[in-house]
C-alpha cells in the first residue's frame, strides 16, 4: 500500500529516471560520510599512535641521561676511592718503615713486670 502510493508519486512527480540519480546521488553521499567517519578515526588512531610512541621514545632518553649520568658520576667516585686508597696505602707503608727504622733504633725491651704494672693502671 505504502509502496503503491511511493511509486505512484515519484511516476507523476518527478520520473523513474530522476528518481534513480537522486538514490544513486544518495547513496554515493552516505557512502562518501561512511568513508569520512572511518578514515577520521584511523586517522586519530594513527595519531595516538605517533604521539604515544613519541612521549615513549622521550621518555627512555630521559632515563638512559639519568642512566649516563648515574655511571659518569660512580665513575668519578670510584675515582676518587682508587686516589684516597692509594694514598693510604702510601701512608701505610711510610709509617710501617717509620715503625720499623724507629725499633732497629732502641734497644729498650719492654720486660714483663713493667708490662704488667702499666696493664694495671
Amino acid at each position: 500500500m505504502i509502496w503503491t502510493a511511493v511509486s505512484t508519486f515519484i511516476g507523476k512527480t518527478i520520473g523513474w529516471r530522476r528518481a534513480a540519480i537522486v538514490i544513486a546521488v544518495l547513496a554515493l553521499a552516505i557512502g562518501l560520510y561512511g568513508f569520512h567517519v572511518l578514515d577520521k578515526r584511523a586517522a586519530v588512531a594513527a595519531a595516538k599512535e605517533g604521539l604515544v610512541s613519541r612521549v615513549e621514545l622521550a621518555a627512555a632518553e630521559a632515563e638512559l641521561k639519568v642512566l649516563k649520568d648515574r655511571a659518569a658520576a660512580l665513575e668519578a667516585a670510584n675515582f676518587q676511592f682508587q686516589r684516597q686508597l692509594q694514598e693510604a696505602e702510601a701512608l701505610q707503608t711510610l709509617q710501617a718503615q717509620e715503625l720499623e727504622d724507629y725499633e732497629s733504633t732502641v734497644g729498650v725491651v719492654v720486660d714483663r713486670a713493667l708490662f704488667e704494672r702499666l696493664r694495671n693502671r
